[in-house]
């Protein structure tokens, strides 16, 4: 028995597949559902237990038109395919509703694609074809026979109070598979990643609910403005493994430098684990010195190009675990990067 987690390579955006025995989980559905639906369907996968929507961030969850993930749903059940749970960030509906009420009056295409699109979501549910909830900071984990995932953040007076910020409010999911675990970080920046940071600490002497193997990197290296909280959650998750997903031609200067920085320093830190991070695309930081970046603003390289590719961990029950990449050549793609990071090139 085996779990497998992979990050498929969707840019700079978020898509995460679990696969535990029987058990299929996605985390995020990129920009671009169809991506998941072709690789599903080439992994021979038909029925999906859970689907977690970290935030509304068309990178995570095509919320702009939820026409899309319709589509994509339509598309799959056509098929044979099953869902069994949604597990979606509080008041997505309520924000969808408050969307199809402003654009009522205009009378456009974009809100007939929006009212049908959640009224068809409301026959599934009411039919329980896929079951929708909200997605809390539980203690109570859901669980497929040996797979466990907690949702850590957001708690339900932080969304209220923070309402409309919505990376500060994405979850934080811990994949817990006998002895090894998982920290997946979606977007957290900010008042949300200050508030995890100060629950997690305030309970991990009993809890241990930071500690993981391997950490899914917030925000597809993006550094926020609390960039000490970051660190520190990094430095007590203690991982060894880190993984960015992140596109090549982003527009937003990620992977940012001082990302880069901070976990060099965790590898040079004799009391930390971390031993490796690797990314799903080369980022312009890879590629350009520090003085060429100076020139370039925030724009990323003019064409994608894959790093490591489609990243998959493959852990077994007692902890040990191993990495898998879809180039099978990446040691050799590090090596031709003049300024490679995760080899300690990086002209920062």
């Amino acid at each position: 028995m085996a779990c497998e987690i992979s990050f498929l390579p969707v840019g700079n955006a978020d898509c995460i597949v679990i696969h535990a025995d029987d058990s299929v989980v996605i985390v995020d559905l990129g920009n671009n559902p169809r991506f998941i639906y072709n690789w599903l369907k080439r992994k021979n996968l038909s029925k999906i237990d859970r689907i977690y929507i970290t935030h509304s961030h068309r990178d995570h969850f095509p919320f702009s038109s939820l026409k899309k993930l319709v589509d994509f749903l339509e598309l799959w059940f056509s098929q044979g395919g099953e869902v069994e749970t949604f597990s979606l960030p509080l008041g997505i509906y309520r924000d969808a509703f408050t969307k199809i009420d402003t654009l009522k009056s205009s009378d456009n295409l974009r809100y007939q694609e929006l009212k049908d699109a959640v009224d068809r979501l409301d026959d599934w549910d009411r039919s329980n074809k896929v079951r929708s909830v909200p997605a809390l900071r539980d203690p109570t984990p859901a669980t497929l026979d040996d797979l466990q995932i907690f949702t850590l953040h957001p708690r339900q007076i932080f969304i209220e109070r923070h309402r409309g910020r919505v990376n500060e409010i994405s979850l934080v999911l811990r994949v817990v598979y006998g002895e090894f675990s998982a920290m997946l970080l979606s977007d957290l920046e900010g008042e949300g990643l200050k508030d995890y940071l100060s629950v997690a600490k305030a309970s991990d002497s009993k809890t241990l609910e930071t500690k993981a193997n391997i950490v899914k990197i917030p925000h597809h290296g993006g550094y926020p403005t609390n960039g000490g909280d970051l660190k520190e959650l990094l430095a007590a998750i203690d991982a060894e493994l880190a993984i960015l997903s992140v596109g090549s031609n982003n527009p937003y200067g990620h992977v940012a430098p001082e990302l880069f920085q901070a976990l060099i320093e965790l590898q040079n830190n004799n009391g930390q684990r971390l031993k490796q991070f690797i990314c799903t695309e080369v980022t312009r930081t890879c590629i350009h010195s520090k003085l060429k970046r100076s020139s370039m603003g925030k724009s990323g390289l003019s064409t994608p190009q894959k790093c490591a590719g489609e990243i998959t961990v493959i852990a077994d029950i007692l902890g040990k675990w191993q990495l898998k990449t879809e180039i099978a050549n990446h040691i050799s793609t590090i090596k031709s990067l003049s300024h490679a990071a995760c080899d300690g090139r990086a002209d920062i």
